[in-house]
């Protein structure tokens, strides 16, 4: 058996799986470490029995190494009990690995039928796909897809031609070159082709992404709005307690305070700052003690809490919403999350078996909330739109892409991870909002309960950051952005079209060769 006697692929795909991790954040400066490593990875399920095994090896110890920091989940992680976590964090490598298998199944299936070298051309619109799929639905995981490596380069600035899947595209041509040429050095003459036309592939993917990433210029006489994220480091074991509520309006009604000194326009809190559905008329004190801090400070005032609405039959929908107070101490509008966070905020498919709704394993039970969309924040006379993402959804580009089309100029991102810890975790889930910055060409606020809070311009560059533990205010300058990148214009679809023109380039290639 294999797993007894483990083969060279084998090894190489726990090395490819490795060097993967070391790829992403929190690691600095390694990202261009997943080329050689999906090289590595390429070149095992080559030479593997069993693509299909190689490849989900290679799944289960990248994202083993990626997400251990799920093992260590805090006492206040929604979990209905402790000793769920283990096989809840077990569930989410498995359920992740499972997209490689069918990945490594596909590229077999192509191997026996056309062989290798067909495999290895067709590995850059596998691979896409294999991350296009595990980024739907309601089971969506695209934590730290391959395109996210770019984080650990100076090249964060190419999201913008095409977004995440851009760069994991680029990743795994550049990969899958490496890999061919490597079969022609090893004079395995049959790679020859399919390693120039890999390679001109590669060329011309490079070219797009670096013309496709400008950014049109700031006019001179653009507006500057000053903004700011209050990280107060609230206790997770204190914020719910009424009785130690203190915990949560000393903090940040001192930190509001200092950011009106400095100048601030608009203060932003974290994701269930206000620790009760701040509607509620039987919450009215801190509705009031919102509202005037505001006022008190003249600030604009983002802030998480959750939320409540009484439905035309009676019953109550929760969200996990959030607010935007005037400088008057007025609620002009607000945000409810929209991608809800499965097994942790929702019990997901209960629109195929209500029945999954009565399972407890921890989850809110939400409901989900519209798309977001632009809000208004106005200070010296001009106006910057904002929307909001809440927690899980400054991974998904969607989402922000979509705000940059309805004419959103800055980003807001509140999350509460203070149940991660002090672990890789709150690192790489503050990474995903500096990749939604650089996809959409908007500056960018991510307030954070316990850190990590910064914001970034346009390109995604950290301006100022607060870092995990820390209570403080995070201040910047910002420049409203256009969103007018090539991304925002035109999502993923000249990929799409890219990859089928390829595709088909290939299939009608391997099977005039076939027929000969």
């Amino acid at each position: 058996m294999w797993l007894r006697t483990p083969s060279p692929s084998a090894f190489a795909a726990i090395g490819a799986g490795i060097m993967a991790t070391t790829a992403m954040p929190p690691f600095q400066g390694t990202g261009l470490l997943i080329v050689p490593a999906l090289t590595l990875l390429l070149g095992a399920l080559r030479a593997s029995r069993s693509p299909a095994r190689t490849a989900w090896l290679f799944g289960v110890v990248h994202q083993a190494s990626l997400l251990h920091w799920l093992y260590q989940l805090g006492p206040d992680a929604p979990i209905a009990s402790r000793t769920l976590i283990p096989a809840m964090a077990t569930g989410a490598i498995v359920y992740v690995s499972l997209f490689y298998l069918l990945f490594g199944w596909i590229w077999g299936l192509v191997r026996r039928t056309f062989g290798a070298p067909v495999a290895l051309a067709l590995a850059p619109p596998l691979w896409v796909g294999m991350e296009a799929l595990r980024s739907a639905g309601e089971l969506s995981f695209p934590w730290c897809l391959s395109g996210a490596a770019v984080l650990a380069t100076p090249w964060l600035g190419l999201a913008a031609a095409g977004g995440e899947q851009a760069l994991g595209f680029w990743a795994v041509v550049a990969g899958a070159v490496m890999a061919a040429w490597s079969a022609v050095a090893a004079r395995d003459i049959a790679y020859r082709i399919p390693a120039l036309a890999l390679t001109a592939l590669l060329l011309a993917a490079s070219v797009a992404l670096v013309t496709g990433s400008r950014l049109p210029s700031t006019p001179a006489d653009a507006p500057t709005f000053s903004v700011v994220a209050a990280q107060a480091d609230v206790s997770l074991a204190d914020k719910w307690h009424r009785e130690r509520r203190d915990s949560t309006v000393v903090p940040y009604t001192a930190l509001t305070a200092e950011a009106a000194r400095r100048g601030a326009d608009l203060v932003v809190w974290a994701e269930t700052a206000v620790p009760a559905y701040l509607r509620v008329a039987s919450n009215r004190v801190l509705l009031d003690w919102v509202s005037a801090v505001a006022d008190t400070n003249d600030v604009y005032l983002f802030a998480g809490h959750p939320d409540v609405e009484a439905a035309l039959d009676g019953n109550h929908r929760r969200y996990n919403g959030s607010s935007l107070f005037d400088a008057d101490g007025v609620r002009r509008d607000g945000y409810a999350k929209h991608h809800l966070l499965p097994f942790g905020e929702v019990m997901p498919f209960q629109r195929l078996i209500p029945a999954l709704g009565r399972l407890d394993l921890g989850q809110a039970e939400w409901r989900q909330g519209a798309l977001p969309e632009p809000m208004a924040v106005i200070a010296h006379g001009d106006t910057l739109n904002i929307a909001a993402m809440i927690c899980f959804e400054s991974c998904l580009a969607p989402l922000s892409r979509h705000a940059a089309r309805c004419g959103a100029e800055m980003l807001v991102n509140i999350t509460n991870d203070g149940w991660f810890g002090f672990t890789a975790g709150p690192i790489q889930h503050a990474a995903m909002a500096r990749l939604r910055a650089a996809e959409t060409g908007l500056p960018l606020v991510r307030c954070a309960n316990n850190g990590l809070s910064f914001v970034t311009d346009a390109r995604g560059k950290v301006l100022d950051e607060a870092m995990l533990g820390q209570r403080r205010i995070v201040i910047a300058d910002v420049t409203p952005g256009a969103g007018a990148t090539t991304y925002v214009r035109y999502g993923t679809q000249p990929l799409l079209v890219l990859l089928l023109v390829w595709s088909a380039g290939v299939a009608v290639v391997a099977g005039r060769k076939r027929r000969g």
